[in-house]
């Protein structure tokens, strides 16, 4: 039997960014605490338009627990005490949140025998070395969007956003420091998880240059200015775009590189149930269950196989995927850095906003 209980309405992107708050909501409990009820049943948290109903019966097929499908889209807080969690799926950064507080196991891959058809490009990351704790479910980055009137072809390069008064006034930026410091070491050819101070004032010494040209520094949204004509060229992830219901805009990865995220699954350290967990997540992994995910949300896969059986029009989407090319200079990022590293770009962003 499959349980849905469904929370307050709000935003994935928000569930997202917001599933920080469950690090510190996860409850642990001896087994002598747990009801017979309790011990059967196997929660699993995922945003709200992540696991289709269909999916999660699948799952069920091949466990002993009755799956409790715990779906979530929100900006508001959530008591996370409400629930044990055994399986949780979320963005990279909460997921790397929930590892540094130790609130996940590390994963037993003989339980995942399908974890073999995911891309080797993903078989390690910034925010979880060697993939100890997590598996990828999909992933997407940032780029370009831009008003296609303007441009005779995709502008893919950082170049006109942030090293040319070719558009200016007609470009909107994020108003997230690290990621656009991030963004500019990858314009001038440097890892973005450098944390070489030279490197990094460069970045700030670009982004100040730059102001000037800028019509909005992240105060808005990118996407709206774009569809009202306010600019021309924006900096949104892939994600986002898709959302966009405007056929006079494009999106394009910029050659140089950028970030990429990922929505990651991972069992908690409060599970008891942990051969049925790995069980489900290695059913995330099946092929056809794969492609039904990344599908439906329109995001890119990392399973090879699930591509292989995916509908053309998506998997030759390039707004979904970056060519082999292009991804290659794509990396992911880890959120927990180092104290100094902090306060230096915290010091550089109001720098460059005071400029």
């Amino acid at each position: 039997m499959i349980k849905k209980l469904k929370k307050k309405e709000t935003t994935r992107r928000g569930f997202i960014s917001g599933f920080s708050l469950i690090s510190a909501g996860i409850i642990l409990r001896p087994l002598s605490l747990f009801s017979q009820e309790e011990i059967k049943t196997l929660n699993l948290g995922s945003p709200t338009d992540f696991l289709s109903d269909k999916l999660v019966s699948n799952f069920q097929k091949g466990v002993n627990s009755s799956i409790n499908s715990i779906t979530y889209n929100s900006k508001s807080e959530i008591n996370f005490n409400e629930n044990n969690y055994d399986i949780l799926i979320g963005r990279d950064s909460f997921i790397e949140n929930l590892i540094d507080d130790e609130r996940v196991t590390e994963l037993n891959k003989e339980l995942l025998p399908n974890s073999t058809f995911i891309d080797q490009k993903f078989s390690t990351s910034a925010f979880d070395k060697n993939r100890k704790y997590t598996v990828p479910l999909s992933y997407g980055a940032i780029g370009i969007a831009y008003r296609k009137n303007v441009f005779s072809e995709p502008p893919s390069t950082w170049r006109w956003l942030l090293d040319s008064d070719k558009y200016a006034g007609k470009i909107a930026l994020l108003g997230e420091g690290r990621t656009l410091i991030q963004i500019a070491l990858k314009y001038m050819g440097v890892s973005l998880n450098t944390n070489d101070p030279m490197w990094i004032n460069q970045a700030e010494k670009l982004l100040k240059r730059q102001k000037e040209n800028i019509k909005d520094f992240g105060k808005k949204n990118g996407a709206e200015l774009l569809i009202n004509g306010e600019v021309d060229l924006a900096i949104i992830s892939n994600e986002d775009f898709k959302k966009i219901e405007n056929k006079d805009i494009g999106f394009t990865f910029p050659r140089e590189g950028s970030l990429i995220w990922q929505d990651c699954a991972c069992i908690t350290s409060s599970s008891i149930k942990i051969e049925d967990s790995h069980s489900i997540i290695n059913s995330m992994l099946e092929p056809k269950n794969s492609r039904s995910i990344a599908e439906n949300l329109q995001a890119a896969t990392p399973n090879i196989m699930a591509i292989d059986l995916a509908k053309k029009s998506y998997k030759e989407d390039s707004t979904i995927f970056p060519n082999a090319q292009i991804i290659d200079r794509y990396e992911d990022t880890s959120t927990i850095l180092d104290f100094d590293y902090e306060m230096m770009i915290e010091e550089m962003w109001d720098n460059i906003l005071d400029a």
